[in-house]
């Protein structure tokens, strides 16, 4: 991984605020033993320690670990403690009072951040806590074919070339985009949140998302944005939907092979499964739905990005 992927991340100003803010709610200065898992460049270790965290643990598995110890150095952070190797491989000498983990993707669960954490409470103690403490997932349809069009380029390749199974690659995957207010099928008021996580409880990494939009006066589908919020500490939010402040994530663009015209009346499903078992990786698939009047379904699309991998190919 390249030091880009830190430049952007110590560069978001709003998530470094809101980690600052939660980590300042959580600790009690001189007191508290922290466990950065998946600590990167180190940075949240460095807020804990000026807030006043008498020690912290940086877990990471990665090479950035020796530009941490550095950093540190540089900085003359004491108190660090650095641990290489994934968390799930490592033992702590003692148990901590608070694990942070910033292991968030622009899809939330991409960087692991269930099994993470499901593994990590191993290292508190019986009155620990976990920063992020829980996580909601939002989703929209978009009445907008702006993206749909950025992605969908193989008819428009010319030279009289007829590019089908490229683009049923290409329709089976999610993508990382900027999802704007007016690309969104019933403005404001139109995301549906279609998960929930309590992350101090067991939480499987394999999950049904599900989200259901009325449409009285129909409309037409061209794909879904989704985006997250974490409640990082009590009263601490952050939040990656198209109407906040922007981060360095970005949406989540899920397509269609075509639009799904909804009739006034009629309902618009989205049904999406995950799996981001760390044995995984990740493997997403969604299934989109028009149901008439009476509830059955009248067209669907069932897209999956286990069908768009090339390596899948014969």
């Amino acid at each position: 991984m390249s030091i880009e992927y830190h430049r952007k991340l110590l560069g978001d100003e709003v998530r470094n605020r809101a980690f600052h803010e939660a980590l300042a709610a959580s600790i009690a200065p001189g007191e508290t033993v922290m466990a950065d898992v998946g600590a990167g460049t180190g940075l949240l270790s460095f807020l804990a320690l000026q807030l006043g965290a008498r020690k912290s643990y940086l877990i990471e598995a990665g090479p950035v670990l020796a530009l941490a110890r550095k950093l540190a150095g540089q900085n003359r952070q004491k108190g660090c403690v650095f641990v290489p190797g994934h968390s799930s491989e490592v033992e702590l000498p003692e148990k901590v009072d608070l694990v942070v983990s910033e292991t968030l993707g622009n899809f939330p669960y991409e960087e692991h951040l269930l099994e993470n954490l499901a593994d990590a409470r191993r290292f508190l103690k019986p009155r620990g806590r976990l920063l992020p403490m829980g996580l909601r997932v939002f989703a929209q349809p978009l009445a907008s074919a702006r993206l749909l069009a950025e992605v969908d380029v193989w008819s428009r390749v010319g030279f009289g070339l007829e590019l089908g199974p490229a683009r049923e690659l290409g329709l089976n995957n999610m993508y990382v985009k900027a999802v704007r207010p007016d690309d969104l099928l019933g403005g404001p008021g139109g995301a549906r949140e279609i998960d929930r996580v309590e992350l101090s409880r067991p939480a499987t990494s394999q999950r049904v998302l599900r989200g259901r939009w009325e449409l009285p006066e129909g409309g037409r589908a061209h794909g879904f944005g989704l985006w997250w919020a974490a409640e990082l500490s009590p009263g601490v939010h952050l939040s990656t939907g198209p109407w906040d402040p922007p981060t360095h994530w970005e949406q989540i663009f899920l397509p269609l092979r075509a639009p799904l015209l909804v009739e006034p009346g009629e309902a618009l499903e989205l049904e999406l499964r995950s799996d981001s078992r760390w044995k995984v990786g990740l493997r997403v698939a969604w299934t989109a739905r028009v149901l008439d009047a009476r509830g059955r379904p009248r067209a669907e699309d069932h897209l999956s990005i286990d069908k768009g991998d090339l390596e899948r190919v014969r």
